[in-house]
């Protein structure tokens, strides 16, 4: 019998999907070790304290590489609860990236309360604002949350993919072609809540976001 308790319980991956889930992360990482990522730092000045890092869901694909490439502090990353999110956590544990399960509508409070101690911590937090279920490219409330309770500043991760496909999925999930150019832009951004409201900053870090991240 189902409980409500156990509706809202994050969906796993069952232990014999790891047979695969292994050689298929073998095979990403050949396919991201062929692209040719240009970003504008060399690597992220994180050592002032940990960043709420930002991007489009539509970008996740390269988000592990990145995440391990440019920053010194370790990702945190936000999954859904969902069954697709259970094998992005899958993969994103094979690339040495830590996941904490919840979206708006699911165990909401609780991964903001989980990342808010993961980024007192020094670890950063990888936030899709739009995430899991869109709008496509609508900035969400939470990122904004956190940024107010933990007092830490934006890192908006701007991909621009020269060529690519696109999934006919709700964000047009976006996977570069091998061997493809890839345009990374980090900047950081602070939220002033003494002089906008969150849907002001919300607006102006999407747009931002939005302008680096191409179509």
């Amino acid at each position: 019998m189902t409980t409500p308790d156990d509706a809202d319980k994050p969906v796993t991956v069952p232990w014999y999907h790891w047979l695969w889930v292994g050689p298929l992360a073998i095979f990403l990482r050949v396919w991201l070790a062929t692209l040719r990522i240009r970003c504008n730092v060399p690597r992220f000045d994180d050592s002032k304290g940990a960043t709420i890092i930002v991007l489009w869901h539509d970008r996740l694909f390269i988000s592990a590489l990145l995440a391990n490439r440019y920053f010194s502090r370790p990702v945190t990353a936000l999954i859904s609860t969902s069954k697709d999110g259970s094998w992005l956590v899958a993969f994103y544990r094979l690339m040495g990236l830590r996941a904490i399960r919840g979206s708006s509508s699911r165990r909401g409070a609780a991964a903001l309360i989980a990342l808010t101690r993961e980024v007192r911590l020094g670890n950063h937090a990888g936030v899709t604002p739009d995430g899991p279920k869109g709008p496509r490219r609508e900035f969400k409330l939470g990122a904004i949350a956190l940024a107010k309770l933990t007092g830490r500043p934006f890192t908006v991760m701007g991909i621009n993919y020269a060529k690519s496909w696109h999934l006919k999925s709700w964000d047009a999930f976006a996977l570069p072609w091998p061997f493809s150019k890839i345009e990374v832009t980090l900047e950081s951004m602070d939220v002033n809540p003494s002089e906008e409201s969150d849907e002001d900053a919300a607006r102006r870090i999407s747009h931002r976001l939005t302008a680096l991240s191409g179509k």
